[in-house]
């Protein structure tokens, strides 16, 4: 364990920053995971950064803006830990109105000419695609790690006056199930275009002629060409790969790293 600790301050210290205890990573951690746990979520319309929430309850303990600012900065690498850590820090995010609140503009042009039918997405989030393609008429089913995300998009739902079925779960044992979906939407949803998980998958669980609608950040960048290379049982109907920044309207990550777009429809 000396050995452990040993590296990650070697690491810390190359990155520039100073390493923290293991004991005090515990502590901070449970300490957010508590105070998530008591978060009262905000009415659907509202919207608080998640950093000011939690600044503003560590000032009720004596914390300063500027410890406030660097734990909060810490909590963000320690809940990349674990599903279960992110399902927390989304669930923060999701009961403080976080995320765009527009339908992705790819989706709405994608759709435009299709007849309503069933479609799920993964990672709903607080369901602003879910609630939009609901009022366009489709059957819309949505998951999520994040249990607060789910009570949020049942909320915006019925403000909405539609109705979205939403499930419990996580892309590593979500079931799919075969030929059950016209269409599957993957928005910002910690999948990957160029995971060759998904097209063996998304082919199994499309009816024929259903078409997949993704749009993420990248963690590898690919050309359209090695997109439609992975794809390759699909008929592609759309696919782009963004610069950064280029991507100006959605989540903030598609503003410093490239995106990619991909619409496909299943042969």
């Amino acid at each position: 364990m000396s050995h452990l600790i040993t590296v990650l301050g070697l690491v810390a210290l190359v990155l520039g920053q100073p390493a923290a205890p293991a004991t005090d990573d515990a502590k901070l951690w449970a300490h957010y995971e508590t105070w998530v746990a008591t978060l009262p979520a905000l009415p659907p319309g509202e919207r608080v950064p998640v950093a000011d929430r939690y600044a503003a309850q560590l000032a009720t303990e004596g914390i300063s803006k500027e410890e406030a600012a660097r734990r909060f900065e810490r909590i963000n690498v320690l809940r990349r830990a674990s599903s279960a850590r992110e399902a927390v820090y989304w669930n923060a995010s999701f009961k403080s109105g976080g995320g765009p609140d527009a339908p992705l503009q790819l989706l709405q042009e994608a759709v435009r000419h299709l007849k309503p039918g069933r479609a799920i997405e993964p990672g709903i989030g607080r369901g602003r695609n879910a609630i939009w393609l609901a009022g366009q008429g489709w059957d819309i089913t949505g998951y999520d790690i994040a249990k607060d995300a789910l009570t949020a998009t049942q909320a915006a739902a019925a403000k909405a006056g539609v109705k979205v079925t939403t499930l419990e779960g996580n892309h590593d044992t979500f079931d799919f199930g075969t030929a059950q979906w016209d269409m599957i939407l993957c928005a910002y949803c910690f999948m990957q275009a160029d995971d060759p998980r998904w097209p063996v998958a998304f082919a199994r669980a499309l009816k024929p002629g259903g078409i997949v609608v993704f749009q993420s950040s990248v963690l590898t960048r690919r050309s359209v060409a090695e997109l439609a290379a992975i794809w390759k049982d699909f008929h592609i109907l759309r696919a782009e790969d963004l610069d950064a920044g280029m991507e100006q309207n959605d989540w903030a990550p598609s503003r410093t790293v490239p995106t990619a777009r991909l619409v496909a429809r299943k042969r």
